[in-house]
């Protein structure tokens, strides 16, 4: 059996609301929404400890993401423009600093260094 992921649309805007209409019809989606005006609305999103958050790039305040990031590091966060059919993912994934080496290799592929 698959594994529910937990999807969390935070906003009430437009740009949500389609891409959230269209993930409901996907299996293995356990959809919920927050609105951000809400004044608890940060508290709901760590209460539900979601797997996925996706929020309007737009229209989210810009310490958004950093903020979820910080306080939920396995989260994956996909922002959406859909002025410019764009998405923008970030991940709290964590990789060791160890070398000057090690810092050089994730700028140049965005990847953290394989250690045999």
């Amino acid at each position: 059996m698959d594994k529910i992921r937990k999807v969390v649309l935070y906003g009430s805007d437009l740009v949500v609301s389609t891409v959230g209409s269209n993930l409901q019809e996907q299996e293995g989606f356990q959809i919920s929404q927050i609105d951000p005006l809400l004044p608890d609305a940060m508290k709901r999103l760590d209460a539900i400890c979601p797997d996925v958050v996706l929020f309007d790039l737009v229209s989210t305040q810009s310490d958004f993401a950093v903020t979820v990031l910080r306080k939920n590091p396995g989260v994956l966060l996909i922002g959406v423009d859909l002025k410019i059919d764009k998405m923008l993912v970030m991940s709290g994934e964590e990789s060791r600093l160890m070398t000057r080496d090690d810092l050089v290799h994730m700028v140049k592929t965005g990847k953290p260094m394989v250690r045999k």
